[in-house]
């Protein structure tokens, strides 16, 4: 096998398996609020969780973007975290997270031909300057703030005890804590509140604020396999 073949090689292998660490990563903010860790989403399962809510949302809103460069920059946008991991809202290092990150992604994609595609994506990303990189940032956030609704139609957070959480004295977390709000409610209205949603991601959040993520998945999944479940039985009648 010639040299260069063996460096392409080399190239996909390391690309991959820095890559595959996001399998690994917690996200640190739910190990903050007392998530267990064993239950707390790994940074790959965000990743994942953003790019099929883009499409969710592309495809029932009619949002004009190019949806396969949003999925591909949401797919890439945590490619500085295998190296300087996951930093929280609130952290000594958070200042310096821009920084740190390009250094991050630079090195990581160093190797690879088509570096600049990963470069220009995240760079893209980052700056929120094209329709999709704003509808991109805003998917990021609703993702997190699903996701937090789930953790609290579980009861994972006890809001109660979190003396040693920062983020739960955040002006506007502490002032909704002190209003009673679940650990799901909080952490939706906190996102309703910051991040100037547009107004479909506004009605989702407030949808699934109001009602229970669970039970729509487990009536949605129940149709499906049920319908699988018919197909299957016909199989065997027919034998």
């Amino acid at each position: 096998m010639e040299r260069n073949e063996l460096e392409k090689i080399r190239n996909v292998l390391e690309y991959y398996t820095s890559m595959n660490e996001l399998k690994e990563i917690p996200r640190t903010g739910w190990l903050n609020w007392g998530i267990d860790e064993n239950r707390a989403e790994k940074v790959a399962s965000h990743v994942y969780g953003t790019q099929i809510l883009a499409f969710a949302i592309w495809s029932e809103f009619d949002i004009p973007v190019n949806i396969d460069r949003v999925t591909a920059m949401l797919a890439h946008h945590e490619t500085e975290e295998p190296v300087i991991g996951d930093i929280p809202l609130i952290h000594d290092l958070k200042k310096y997270k821009d920084e740190m990150g390009k250094i991050a992604v630079a090195s990581i994609t160093e190797n690879m031909a088509k570096k600049n595609y990963v470069r220009d994506l995240v760079k893209e990303f980052e700056e929120r300057q094209t329709p999709e990189a704003k509808f991109a940032k805003f998917i990021d956030k609703l993702e997190c703030d699903l996701q937090s609704g789930l953790y609290g139609e579980e009861d994972l957070v006890d809001v109660n005890d979190q003396d040693d959480n920062e983020s739960s004295r955040v002006p506007l977390v502490a002032k909704l804590l002190e209003e009673g709000k679940s650990f799901g409610e909080m952490w939706m209205e906190f996102g309703r509140g910051i991040y100037n949603y547009p107004k479909e991601f506004n009605d989702i959040s407030l949808y699934a604020e109001e009602n229970n993520m669970h039970e729509i998945k487990e009536k949605h999944l129940g149709k499906a396999k049920q319908k699988v479940k018919q197909f299957v039985d016909s199989v065997k009648q027919d034998k």
